[in-house]
């Protein structure tokens, strides 16, 4: 479902849910662009697993060939504002670059302001802030770099 006043691009070649992967019937992937100004870029060659959520509020971009487990969620903002009498409004927003041929792990949480390079891995369960170069696995809360890939 894509759903927002954004723009929503995606590649071509790319296969979005997986019937063998748990939840098929009764999960669901929202690509949500929230505003106008709103950007999520889907490259080629794109597979996920089911129940994904990539909600922009200004731009989130996957790379050609990543490959998205199950239970991933990617937010380039925060919700909600962190102040008291700010809850109810947009919290702050980033971006959200994932590079190529990125695999992403299931029950995965990217937050805003985040890069991963090319070639690299999340393990399952890590939630990611921040930057991380090319060819590397991260994993854990929050997510650090476990281990070089060597190419």
């Amino acid at each position: 479902m894509i759903t927002g006043g954004g723009k929503v691009l995606i590649g071509s070649g790319c296969r979005f849910g997986f019937k063998l992967g748990g939840f098929h019937h009764s999960g669901s992937i929202e690509m949500q662009a929230r505003t106008s100004n709103s950007h999520i870029v889907i490259g080629n060659n794109i597979a996920t697993n089911n129940n994904i959520f990539i909600c922009a509020s200004d731009y989130i971009e996957i790379g050609d060939d990543s490959l998205i487990g199950q239970n991933v969620t990617i937010m380039d903002f925060e919700a909600h504002g962190i102040a008291p009498d700010q809850r109810r409004l947009v919290g702050e927003i980033g971006q959200v670059i994932i590079g190529k041929n990125v695999w992403i792990g299931n029950n995965v949480t990217i937050l805003k302001n985040s890069m991963i390079g090319d070639n690299s891995i999340v393990a399952t369960g890590a939630v990611v802030s921040g930057v991380f170069p090319a060819n590397v696995i991260i994993g854990g809360v929050p997510a650090k770099i476990i281990k070089h890939i060597e190419e």
